[in-house]
């Protein structure tokens, strides 16, 4: 008997160091590579006409903000105001996430994370959703809502790969009903599958260097994301 409860405490000091271990890697990683800019030699003079877009985060999670309506699209077309209850013809800006399907559906508040639910959004490849919500009016720049100028042109290869991340039918994104946590958001289908090393940051990282923009090489934390842009 003494001889398993020995086995039993060794393998869960083993498991505890080994858990404590991938974490530590995996936030140095993250520190190193996300001070290595990608994009950096890319000019970044202010273009002629710039089409303003936000990336914001909230400590955990960052998004992309742009323009409801631009020369290069109105977002209304693939993204209808009656897929919301209370959004209206006036809010001004989208914001984009993209991220795990079921942490998503299940945890409106982080009271209502589960520990299930994390371990299987953090550790295995899961499906995705993306998170849509309007807003009103332009944004106030601060340290978790930083501002980017870019070009028609950048601007044009953001809206490429935010529309490739939505799963289509018939020309329109999929949307997923009675789904959102105001009248204002919602969720429709993304492609993807959502994992540690391929997350929400990443996501939003990954738009940047789209867009030409000066990214990180690896951010899977929301400070790799923001560090770039201030």
């Amino acid at each position: 008997m003494k001889r398993v409860i020995i086995r039993i405490l060794s393998f869960v000091l083993w498991f505890i160091a080994t858990v404590a271990g991938l974490a530590v890697l995996f936030i140095f990683s993250a520190f190193v590579l996300s001070s290595i800019p990608v994009n950096s030699s890319v000019a970044q003079s202010p273009p002629a006409a710039p089409v303003e877009i936000y990336v914001t985060s909230n400590g955990v999670h960052t998004d992309i903000v742009v323009p409801v309506v631009t020369p290069t699209i109105d977002w209304r077309n693939k993204i209808p105001l009656h897929h919301f209850e209370s959004a209206d013809s006036s809010y001004q800006y989208l914001a984009f996430g993209w991220g795990d399907r079921q942490f998503y559906m299940e945890t409106p508040e982080w009271s209502d994370l589960t520990l299930g639910v994390a371990l299987r959004a953090t550790l295995w490849p899961t499906p995705s959703a993306m998170h849509v919500e309007y807003i009103a009016s332009q944004l106030t720049p601060t340290k978790r809502q930083q501002p980017v100028l870019l070009s028609a042109e950048d601007y044009q290869d953001l809206v490429q790969y935010i529309d490739a991340s939505f799963q289509q039918e018939s020309g329109q994104y999929k949307h997923i009903p009675n789904s959102g946590y105001t009248g204002l958001d919602t969720f429709y289908e993304a492609h993807g599958k959502f994992y540690i090393l391929k997350n929400c940051n990443n996501w939003v990282n990954q738009g940047l260097k789209a867009a030409g923009i000066e990214a990180a090489l690896w951010a899977p934390l929301p400070f790799a994301v923001m560090r770039h842009l201030r």
